[in-house]
């Protein structure tokens, strides 16, 4: 599923590169544009990792859990 994620993402990124490197003709702009760009593609690959390990635990915790165990009478 991350790897799906991760590859959504590079296409985004990779069409705001494209379009940077078609219409932006000066280059002291290009540098720090495709800059952030990087650092865009780097923080969202970030954050869809953090959420797919979260929800990944999460699943795997709701899927361990035993409710007549968690909630017998002692």
């Amino acid at each position: 599923m991350l790897n799906n994620i991760n590859t959504a993402i590079d296409t985004f990124q990779g069409v705001k590169s494209k379009f940077v490197e078609t219409c932006v003709k000066n280059e002291e702009l290009k540098k720090p544009l495709n800059q952030f760009i990087e650092a865009q593609t780097s923080f969202a690959k970030l954050v869809a990792k953090a959420h797919v390990d979260f929800y990944t635990s999460l699943g795997l915790s709701a899927y361990m859990f035993d409710a007549k165990k968690a909630f017998a009478k002692q």
